[in-house]
C-alpha cells in the first residue's frame, strides 16, 4: 500500500514538471496571431531595467498597431523611495508614442498574481486582452488571465536579445520554480 502511494506520488509529481516545463518553454516559443483585444496588459518588472524597457516598447508596438483600444500598465513599487512601476512605464511610453496612447495606471501589484488580478478589476467587464512579459514568464501570466476570467488571452513578448544566455537559463528555471509555487493560485485563484 505505502509503495503504491509513493509510486503514483512519483507519477503525479513527474507530470506536474513536465506539464509545468511544456507551458513554459510552449508559450515562450509560440506566439499566436493577434486579431484584436479589449486592452494590452504589460507585466511589470524592475525599474530601470531592460526587462521593463522592452517589456512597454513591445506592448507600445502593438497597441499603435491598433491591435488594442487600450493599455494596461501594472506594476507597483519595490521600494518606497522609487516610482511605480506602472509610472516608469507611463514615462517611457510618453517618450516613445507616435500619437495618442490611452493607458489605465494599474501601480499596486508586486507579483504577477496582483498585476492579473488588479488590471482585471482596472478593465471590468473587457474580456479580451494581450498579456506582454517576457517570452519564459508569459505562461504564469496567460493562466493567471485565463483563470480570472478573461475569455481570450493572446500574448506577445520582445525578442530576449538583452539575455545572456545563462541569465535565459536562471530565469526560465526560476519560472518553473515560480509555476509550482502558483498552483494553489491556478486551482482555487
Amino acid at each position: 500500500m505505502i509503495r503504491k502511494f509513493f509510486t503514483y506520488t512519483a507519477l503525479f509529481l513527474t507530470l506536474v514538471l513536465v506539464a509545468d516545463a511544456v507551458l513554459v518553454w510552449g508559450l515562450a516559443h509560440h506566439q499566436p496571431d493577434i486579431d484584436h483585444a479589449d486592452a494590452i496588459i504589460v507585466l511589470g518588472a524592475a525599474i530601470n531595467t531592460p526587462a521593463l524597457r522592452n517589456r512597454t516598447l513591445e506592448g507600445l508596438e502593438i497597441y499603435e498597431q491598433g491591435k488594442a483600444d487600450v493599455m494596461v500598465l501594472s506594476g507597483g513599487k519595490i521600494a518606497d523611495e522609487d516610482i511605480s512601476e506602472a509610472e516608469y512605464m507611463k514615462k517611457l511610453i510618453d517618450k516613445n508614442k507616435q500619437g495618442e496612447v490611452k493607458y489605465i495606471l494599474e501601480d499596486q501589484s508586486h507579483n504577477t498574481y496582483d498585476n492579473i488580478k488588479n488590471s482585471k478589476a482596472k478593465l471590468g467587464d473587457k474580456d479580451s486582452i494581450i498579456i506582454v512579459s517576457d517570452s519564459f514568464h508569459l505562461a504564469r501570466g496567460v493562466l493567471m488571465a485565463k483563470r480570472a476570467g478573461f475569455e481570450t488571452v493572446y500574448w506577445n513578448s520582445p525578442s530576449s536579445g538583452y539575455y545572456r544566455r545563462d541569465e535565459l537559463r536562471y530565469y526560465y528555471f526560476r519560472e518553473f520554480i515560480a509555476m509550482i509555487n502558483y498552483l494553489p493560485k491556478f486551482i482555487f485563484g
